[in-house]
């Protein structure tokens, strides 16, 4: 539960804090992309359409573009939609679109349906290193406004810090982390009509510099309405 978790925090607003890291960042330019990504780039199967949530820079978007998909990309910062913008266009990529909405506002449902509707046949949702991000009732709302947007059989990938994360060394600047308990996560998203199709935690899978986080990952089925 939140108020079990532990929480690495800075003063200003998750929002604030988010704006003025990505206003400071250049245009993405090309990159390799998380390891994550290229996971979920070789399981997306018949999906052709992408929803990320969370999409930062933009780093993994692209990636996914660049690679033939038709990805529609949502962040809750403005300056991080402003540079991922900037890195489609110097990248000269087409499929690609952005939308700026915060998970748990009046818009994110609509954002994720207006997503949604740029394909008929089937999609894949994406999000890293996002829920440990969000706070416990956020969480909730994103599972909630992604089972009204996904259809039935659509998928869900994500990927996060676990509470066995803690303690472990962390390189990037300090910000709102909430170490959340997979168990937790999978009921949450059951109690939404997802199933789980995959699902492994451990080291190694998201490793940056001296930072190995212990993560999970889950990709979910949308089973029920």
């Amino acid at each position: 539960m939140e108020a079990q978790a532990l929480l690495q925090a800075v003063p200003q607003e998750k929002g604030d804090y988010w704006n003025q890291y990505y206003a400071s960042r250049e245009v993405m330019k090309l990159s390799a992309p998380s390891q994550f990504a290229a996971f979920v780039a070789q399981e997306a199967g018949d999906a052709h359409l992408i929803i990320e949530v969370g999409c930062g820079n933009g780093r993994d978007s692209l990636f996914f573009a660049r690679h033939g998909f038709q990805v529609v990309a949502i962040d809750g910062s403005s300056s991080a939609i402003a540079k991922c913008e900037e890195s489609r266009n110097a990248q000269s990529l087409s499929d690609i679109s952005f939308i700026c909405s915060t998970v748990g506002s009046a818009g994110f449902g609509d954002a994720l349906r207006q997503a949604r509707a740029h394909s008929e046949g089937p999609a894949l949702a994406y999000a890293r290193f996002f829920l440990h991000a969000i706070t416990e009732s956020e969480e909730l709302a994103f599972f909630e406004g992604m089972s009204a947007a996904l259809h039935e059989g659509d998928r869900l990938a994500v990927e996060y810090r676990t509470v066995r994360d803690a303690a472990g060394e962390k390189v990037t600047a300090a910000h709102y982390r909430r170490f959340v308990e997979p168990s937790q996560v999978i009921a949450n998203a059951a109690s939404f009509g997802f199933s789980v199709e995959y699902e492994v935690e451990g080291f190694g899978f998201a490793k940056y510099l001296k930072d190995d986080a212990y993560v999970a990952r889950t990709v979910f089925r949308k089973v029920a309405a």
